[in-house]
């Protein structure tokens, strides 16, 4: 018995610039058309994703930043040096 979880099917249609496209660049590149794709694909959703400011985190762990970010800067001095500008 496999421990691997079953696989998704993505179903694509392209006009026939796109296919042909497509084709070439895996071959090119020495990988399967599906390949190809689900790393292209991939490759922009993470991109995509990256710019997000959204993220999952506990209850406790954000209510213990938030406390965090309340309180005040313990050393100003070396702030202003990280900042290039005094606080």
């Amino acid at each position: 018995m496999s421990d691997t979880p079953p696989r998704k099917s993505l179903h694509l249609r392209a006009d026939p610039a796109r296919h042909r496209a497509i084709r070439h660049a895996a071959a090119v590149s020495g990988r399967t058309v599906t390949a190809f794709v689900l790393d292209s694909a991939c490759a922009a959703a993470y991109q995509t994703l990256a710019g997000q400011p959204d993220f999952a985190m506990q209850d406790a762990d954000w209510e213990h930043v938030l406390g965090l970010l309340g309180r005040p800067a313990a050393d100003r001095d070396r702030l202003g040096i990280l900042l290039g500008r005094p606080v």
